[in-house]
């Protein structure tokens, strides 16, 4: 057997690719996009290796999964019902949201890793039974855990020994200082557990359907790999994945070592700096809308802009492109024909049409493959299975609100279907891709609102998702310069008339590194987008799936810390993940932890399938200075990174 191919999968909210690489050459030999299907992704995967011949498939050593599925969660605030355990906290953390059920317990320790309070096993044995029932996860975090876990580490196993149900700890997920947000990671990790669960059972079940048995592995947010069953424990690891792995997947396939990496999908275009070769991590961990984590992750600027983004008018009667995500009118139509008496409806009526309220070409139908709500209002009063929100309106005089059905729409339940820039694209004859005149006749709706022909329309769409891709690489390029230079903007992207004054200024902005275009709709907007940048656009083979391409190239990198603190008696207390240990010299517990972070290392890497990994140990010696100029021992950081490719055919 050839154990030199690796089959990349990237599940994205929108689109969902599969690549054949074969790591002898580096060259993608075979590549499938298909569309995402939710909230069962099999489908969608299922149709992805479809396209991909069976004989390569028969060859994989490897598969890698990148995913979009916790970032998109996330952002839209979805996941799981989850409970939160605070043990020790005074406090209650403020990016929680006041609604989670939340049970706060005594105990906790110092940063010397003290008991603060004993554990209150009477408050335990009385609640937890109840503040259990009715949710599929719970997070337990400590305070202090991280000095020592062990208050933290008997209510987990309580829970895992008295009820079925995935439990996560916080100090499992970061040794990083900061309470609040480490419960916040926690509680994240507890929602996310069942979403990822989905689609790893799903990309499970489908490669047992085509007979590959190969070590499963998963992009982390930095752009490294952990097993299946790490992500399955960790999976709000995976935020960030696919822009992580786009990175990676752009420098595979170009050979750059510096570059600003464009990847636009359907719902989201992902922006991030390429630097001497190496993924930038975010040191404050991974901000993902207004959350933020504990997690490591790529430092990457994500816009809710992408090809299928909703086009919509401002109550001031202005276009929008964007945030939301929906299906296009050329597939919806696919789904619910009756959408296109209603545009033909709706296109006799323009002028009737308040815009600045009511999106004229969004309309709203059921999953087919999905199970009904068992209420849902929308079709009151009409007959059809599809409802427009603009024909409800002139019909009713009733102001349709999208937040009616939101979470039906989050569910998977609801299809919310309106036009987008990729119809407009299908509309110019730029994309082949289902019915064209569904979207020539959303493109002729809004243009006649505005005044405007169908290619002036066109026209005035792409330069918004140009100024709006733009203005954000700037923002992201500026870094702590970005306020000073946003108030010049404005300035240069849309100067004003020519000044008559020959001294007047000219404000140009130019980036020194090429721009790398990355996902399906990157051709059609991205070289367009950066001129205004005065650089230049590479659109590399396998461009439409490059982080198909990341996914597979990725290694397991680990890094695992420890610290030393000394005790006012003189002895040395080591601080790890598997808990406390005293030691009457600094050498001893030097000694002590190397063994310690050694032994966890392995356990960790052999789970990510990594049997020789290479081991690098450092130690950083910390310091503090007094009024009076003498040096003060304050802690021993101890860190051991731990690296290696997944044993390909194990």
């Amino acid at each position: 057997m050839n154990l030199s191919y690796g089959l990349g999968i990237d599940a994205g909210g929108t689109y969902t690719d599969a690549v054949i690489l074969d790591f002898d050459s580096g060259k993608v030999i075979a590549s499938c996009k298909a569309s995402t299907t939710l909230p069962d992704p099999s489908e969608g995967i299922r149709d992805a290796l479809a396209g991909i011949k069976s004989v390569l498939l028969s060859k994989v050593s490897m598969v890698s999964l990148a995913t979009t599925f916790a970032t998109n969660a996330i952002v839209e605030n979805r996941g799981a019902a989850a409970g939160l355990i605070l043990v020790g906290y005074d406090e209650f953390p403020p990016d929680i949201p006041r609604e989670t059920r939340v049970l706060k317990i005594k105990g906790g320790h110092t940063v010397s890793g003290q008991e603060k309070n004993p554990l209150d096993q009477a408050a335990i044995a009385k609640d937890l039974g109840n503040f259990l029932t009715g949710i599929e996860a719970v997070a337990v975090t400590a305070f202090f855990s991280v000095r020592n876990p062990e208050h933290e580490n008997r209510v987990a196993n309580t829970i895992r020994h008295k009820y079925d149900m995935p439990v996560v700890r916080g100090h499992r997920l970061s040794m990083r200082l900061d309470a609040f947000k480490r419960a916040t990671t926690a509680w994240w990790n507890a929602r996310l557990i069942p979403l990822i669960s989905v689609l790893i059972k799903a990309t499970k079940g489908v490669l047992s359907e085509k007979g590959i048995d190969a070590p499963f592995m998963v992009v982390r947010g930095d752009g490294t790999l952990m097993s299946a069953q790490t992500a399955l424990d960790r999976p709000v690891d995976t935020l960030l994945s696919g822009p992580a792995a786009s990175i990676l997947g752009a420098r595979h396939l170009t050979g750059l070592q510096n570059a600003l990496i464009v990847d636009m999908g359907g719902t989201t275009t992902d922006m991030a700096a390429l630097s001497g070769g190496k993924v930038s991590i975010d040191p404050q961990g991974a901000h993902v809308g207004r959350w933020k984590t504990h997690v490591e992750a790529a430092s990457v600027r994500t816009v809710g802009l992408g090809g299928d983004s909703v086009i919509a008018f401002n109550p001031d009667r202005s276009l929008t492109v964007g945030p939301k995500k929906v299906v296009p009118l050329c597939m919806g139509i696919l789904q619910a024909p009756e959408i296109l008496e209603m545009l033909k409806k709706i296109q006799a009526s323009t002028p009737a049409v308040p815009c600045g309220r009511v999106n004229p070409c969004s309309f709203y139908f059921y999953n087919d493959s999905g199970d009904r709500p068992n209420q849902m209002h929308l079709t009151a009063g009409l007959n059809a299975g599809v409802v427009s929100e603009c024909i409800r309106f002139t019909e009713t005089n009733h102001w349709f609100t999208g937040s009616e059905v939101e979470l039906h729409v989050d569910n998977g339940l609801v299809f919310h279907c309106a036009l987008t820039p990729t119809d407009v694209r299908v509309a110019g004859g730029r994309f082949d891709l289902g019915h064209p005149e569904a979207a020539r006749m959303g493109v002729e709706i809004f243009a006649r609102h505005l005044g405007l022909n169908a290619s002036e329309f066109s026209r005035r769409v792409e330069d918004e998702v140009s100024k709006k891709l733009c203005l954000e690489a700037v923002t992201l390029l500026a870094r702590k310069n970005d306020q000073a230079l946003g108030q010049l903007v404005d300035q240069w992207y849309e100067p004003q008339p020519s000044d008559p004054n020959p001294i007047g200024l000219d404000v140009r902005v130019s980036l020194r590194a090429p721009v790398i275009g990355a996902g399906a709709p990157a051709a059609e907007c991205i070289p367009q987008t950066f001129k205004r940048l005065d650089t230049q656009c590479i659109l590399p083979d396998a461009y439409a799936v490059s982080v198909a391409v990341g996914a597979v190239v990725g290694m397991v990198d680990r890094t695992m810390t420890a610290i030393i603190r000394k005790t006012d008696t003189g002895s040395f207390v080591l601080h790890s993940e598997t808990g406390m240990g005293e030691y009457n010299t600094l050498h001893e517990a030097l000694k002590a932890g190397q063994q310690k972070l050694e032994a966890l290392a392995r356990v960790i890497m052999g789970r990510d399938h990594v049997m020789e990994p290479v081991f690098d140990f450092s130690v950083t010696e910390k310091q503090a200075r007094t009024a009076g100029g003498e040096e003060i021992y304050l802690e021993t950081q101890l860190h051991l990174r731990a690296t290696g490719r997944p044993n390909v055919g194990q």
